[in-house]
């Protein structure tokens, strides 16, 4: 249901409603939370202006995005933007909106990692509303409500993209759109199986990304696991 892949999902039309964070934060809860997606808001899609909170990588690929009101930096929700490899069985027009709301993001933003990063900045979302189970998650709206699927974002203006490491010392270098792993540069050209490594972001907005070609799908990720 989170990727549009369920018969309610694949028949959304996925045209945004305006909205705000501080109105979706206050939407009645379901008395029933399953496994189908209910009506209303969950076959809603959405579009807010968010202030960027923080972010991570999750231990499915998936990209947890916390987002502010504005108006209201303490009123949160969470935005979550789906691996590629999730969306199949989605329609071609909800895959392509998923996918390419995760490659501007992170083009925005920069790669995730397993552990939050502070942002700053703004944007404008589209995502499907979703009422998730409260366990606790980091950015959580009081009602559980999520953008979940994101289908879009624009105007991005992020201010806590890291910059490329500096190469290490005594003379080695690392490629610059590995960010969180040294990789040294071709030649040779390595393989997943030739390094240690999964699970790394791979950054698209510098010269020469991915020049191992670790992120076939340029979802952000390499060597994924």
């Amino acid at each position: 249901m989170k990727t549009l892949k369920d018969p309610a999902g694949r028949a959304l039309s996925l045209s945004p409603q305006t909205s705000t964070i501080r109105t979706l934060r206050r939407k009645a809860v379901p008395s029933y939370l399953g496994l189908r997606r209910g009506r209303g808001v969950e076959r809603t899609t959405f579009r807010v202006r968010a202030k960027l909170v923080e972010l991570k990588l999750e231990d499915d690929s998936d990209i947890h995005l916390v987002i502010a009101d504005p108006t209201r930096t303490g009123a949160t929700m969470i935005a979550e933007f789906p691996a590629r490899s999730c969306t199949v069985g989605a329609t071609a027009r909800a895959r392509a909106k998923m996918n390419r709301a995760r490659a501007a993001l992170i083009a925005g933003c920069g790669g995730p990692t397993g552990s939050f990063r502070k942002l700053s900045g703004k944007a404008t979302i589209s995502g499907v509303g979703f009422f998730d189970q409260i366990h606790g998650q980091t950015g959580v709206a009081p009602n559980g409500i999520e953008l979940h699927p994101v289908v879009g974002i624009s105007g991005v203006s992020c201010g806590g993209a890291p910059a490329p490491p500096p190469p290490p010392p005594g003379g080695g270098s690392c490629a610059a759109s590995y960010p969180t792993v040294c990789i040294p540069p071709p030649p040779p050209d390595l393989n997943c199986a030739d390094i240690p490594y999964t699970n790394f972001t791979v950054r698209w907005d510098v010269p020469d990304p991915d020049p191992h070609h670790f992120d076939g799908n340029r979802d952000g990720v390499g060597c994924e696991s």
